[in-house]
């Protein structure tokens, strides 16, 4: 078989990894699960003959999942992961089914640790939320939705309010799934969120990345963080630790999604400008929900960036 025919079979991952670059509706931790299934796939369809091999291989995937979605920390940090750990495999072990069976293991593991990491962070975050109060959320994060139906299930009487989160309104998919699941739920327009942050109690969202001076959200987070801090309404982050992806280990980048999402209609004097995310300043932070605590600003900075 020549080079290039093996190259392009060692690659046979390119469509997958392209299906999770034009994902534009599930949020990080399905994306993270998705590359680690890849990664996962590639180890067990043993296209290599030897840990060189492998580490060069997985290298190349990695990178193609993180240049997918480079704002993502969760895969950045997995993918990376599973490599340190083949190569910290004492250079001693040479049977390669015994690495392989190795690095398996360790995405088992890798799954185990992040379903401990959320759980925790979906306890410690549902004892913030009081009865009688009114929290306001943005797009669609699943540490979010799980802390809200935690609090729902332990009976606390509070209500949500969610922005529509255009273009793809993932804020309405998670508006109808908390009022289906018995929680008492208003969806606003975007434009409308002034209003929504004074009647809110506090802002609750997600995250796809920690930098050291910002966290990265979608588009609109920024907006609400301002209008918190002028209207004196805390601003509370939840998110893993595994999302902390310092800008001098990868530097943040912004990419422009399908004009058609906005508007469908083109004309020569018309551009549209369409970036799904957005970093919004640690400054306007209160509080930080992780696997560990939860964390006044200063304290988490000073101790895990």
């Amino acid at each position: 078989m020549s080079g290039e025919k093996e190259s392009v079979r060692n690659e046979y991952w390119r469509p997958e990894v392209s299906t999770i670059k034009e994902d534009n509706v599930h949020g990080s931790v399905y994306l993270a699960n998705q590359a680690l299934n890849i990664v996962e796939e590639f180890i067990n369809r043993e296209l290599y003959n030897n840990r060189t091999e492998l580490l060069q291989s997985l290298s190349k995937l990695s990178n193609a999942l993180v240049r997918a979605k480079p704002l993502m920390a969760l895969i950045f940090n997995r993918t990376r992961s599973v490599i340190d750990f083949i190569q910290d495999i004492p250079k001693e072990e040479k049977d390669i089914q015994g690495i392989k069976l190795a690095a398996l293991d360790k995405i088992k593991q890798l799954r185990k640790e992040a379903d401990q990491k959320v759980d925790r962070i979906t306890q410690l975050g549902a004892r913030m939320i009081m009865d009688q109060h009114s929290i306001l959320v943005h797009s669609y994060s699943k540490i979010v939705y799980s802390i809200l139906e935690k609090a729902g299930k332990m009976k606390k009487r509070f209500r949500v309010i969610c922005t529509e989160s255009r273009p793809n309104n993932e804020g309405s998919k998670m508006a109808l799934q908390l009022a289906k699941g018995g929680i008492k739920t208003s969806l606003i327009p975007d434009a409308d969120v002034a209003r929504a942050v004074n009647e809110a109690n506090f802002i609750l969202t997600g995250t796809d990345r920690f930098t050291e001076t910002s966290f990265v959200s979608k588009t609109g987070t920024h907006t609400l963080a301002i209008l918190a801090k002028s209207m004196n309404r805390p601003l509370y982050i939840a998110g893993e630790t595994d999302k902390i992806l310092l800008k001098r280990t990868y530097p943040v980048r912004f990419s422009q999604n399908k004009p058609a999402e906005i508007l469908k209609e083109k004309h020569a004097n018309l551009s549209i400008r369409n970036i799904h995310f957005e970093e919004t300043p640690l400054s306007h932070v209160s509080k930080i929900i992780i696997e560990d605590g939860i964390f006044e600003l200063k304290e988490f900075i000073d101790r895990y960036l």
